[in-house]
């Protein structure tokens, strides 16, 4: 792609004007980064590498008068615990992990999700998603090799495993949960090699086969069911606070500077796209009286 005459960063032209779009929404946005990861294979906690493009359009979000903040691990558990405490209405993402963090209200690939219809309406409990995410893989593991979305689905469904399971981890001890933890294989390998009630329409020995004996790991329960947020305790038993979630006004004369800067563009070129993508929503901000006192929610 040919970006002669673009400026030193042309990728950011589409996010700037995709910022002005919805700052023309009556909206409050919060954006949230990912922070610390765990690799599956090392258990540790390491910083990934962030994108080129970040601490750019960290910028822009700074100038646009978006609040943006950083997740102590994964962004969609962050986003899921400020969305069940109130902070935020609801989450926008393209990651599926968010099924199992629990948030009431998202938005998952243009679909809205509630957790009352998701429950009530798909027969799917948070308990039920979890298990399909230990069968299936997720962001920290990757789950039985051959085990789909269809057959999970039904597993999950056959006798509340999924509650069952939930249940035990939070009610007995590691060494008691590994040995209910044999049980439920037990269980799995059952309805998946023989089907006795016909539940699953077929057999799927090459699924157990695959399956690891010491499933479900505890500890990877634990990342799903105790992940790390801002609203989480630490180890002193403190909580760590939140950060208000605020909108301001844009700044203009920044936002101007920044254009020239990484888009080369002109005086004249800065005020006509200025007016076409940050002007309206300034005007807008100013009818909703959004000031640095202005909680996300309110209008």
């Amino acid at each position: 792609m040919n970006h002669a005459g673009a400026g030193k960063s042309p990728e950011l032209r589409t996010p700037f004007f995709r910022l002005g779009t919805l700052l023309k929404q009556p909206l409050h946005t919060v954006f949230v980064f990912d922070g610390l990861r765990c690799l599956p294979d090392k258990g540790r906690k390491v910083r990934s590498s962030p994108h080129w493009l970040t601490h750019d359009f960290q910028r822009m979000l700074d100038l646009f008068g978006f609040h943006w903040t950083k997740a102590p691990s994964e962004g969609e558990a962050e986003l899921a615990a400020m969305n069940t405490h109130g902070v935020i209405d609801a989450v926008m993402t393209e990651d599926s992990d968010i099924l199992i963090f629990g948030a009431p209200c998202y938005y998952l690939n243009v679909q809205v999700y509630t957790e009352d219809g998701l429950e009530h309406g798909c027969s799917l409990s948070q308990e039920d998603r979890l298990l399909i995410a230990l069968l299936v893989g997720g962001n920290y593991d990757g789950g039985v090799p051959g085990c789909g979305i269809e057959i999970v689905h039904k597993v999950a469904q056959h006798r509340k495993m999924g509650q069952m399971m939930l249940d035990a981890f939070l009610s007995l001890t590691p060494d008691e949960f590994s040995k209910w933890a044999k049980e439920l294989i037990e269980d799995l390998r059952l309805l998946l090699t023989c089907d006795p009630h016909n539940f699953l329409e077929r057999r799927y020995k090459a699924v157990v086969n695959h399956m690891l004996h010491n499933f479900p790991q505890r500890a990877l329960l634990s990342k799903y069911v105790h992940a790390l947020t801002l609203f989480s305790a630490t180890a002193s038993g403190m909580t760590m606070l939140p950060p208000d979630v605020l909108s301001h006004q844009p700044d203009l004369v920044s936002l101007a500077d920044f254009c020239c800067q990484n888009f080369s563009w002109d005086d004249d070129t800065i005020i006509q796209k200025m007016y076409g993508s940050v002007w309206e929503g300034a005007y807008l901000r100013t009818l909703c009286k959004v000031s640095s006192m202005v909680f996300v929610g309110s209008c």
